[in-house]
């Protein structure tokens, strides 16, 4: 097998050794021009996501403790932060209320609702949609 790539591959090389170099330098642009495409779809769709993200309401950034109560210490080192142009607290849980039918023992029913509590001030800056009409 190595005879035969010296016998006519390198004959070939020799011949036409220009034709061998436009070859490599086209597939080599083919490939960065793939990578490009490639590179800008990327970068479009993060755009449009995060513009959907933003026009929805949603925050660039979210802290909460998984663990029980957020610190509020650290939302006032991070709110005035030098990197952070604005920050705005969300209170955000879940509960129960007393239901006005009773249920089957007679006592009040419980009723599962989610409380969530936002800055009235910040709302319009942050998230047009969540600001109350």
């Amino acid at each position: 097998m190595l005879e035969l790539l010296r016998t006519f591959s390198w004959q070939e090389l020799r011949h036409h050794p220009w034709r061998h170099g436009a070859a490599v330098v086209a597939v080599m642009l083919g490939v960065a021009l793939a990578f490009a495409v490639h590179l800008i779809n990327a970068s479009a769709l993060d755009e449009f996501a995060q513009a959907a993200r933003s026009a929805g309401g949603e925050p660039d950034l979210s802290l909460s403790d998984p663990r029980g109560p957020f610190d509020e210490s650290v939302f006032a080192t991070v709110a005035t932060h030098p990197d952070v142009v604005l920050a705005s607290p969300v209170l955000d849980l879940h509960t129960q209320a007393l239901g006005t039918v009773p249920d089957e023992a007679g006592s009040p029913a419980r009723v599962p609702i989610r409380v969530l509590g936002l800055d009235a001030l910040l709302v319009a800056a942050i998230a047009p949609a969540l600001q109350p009409r």
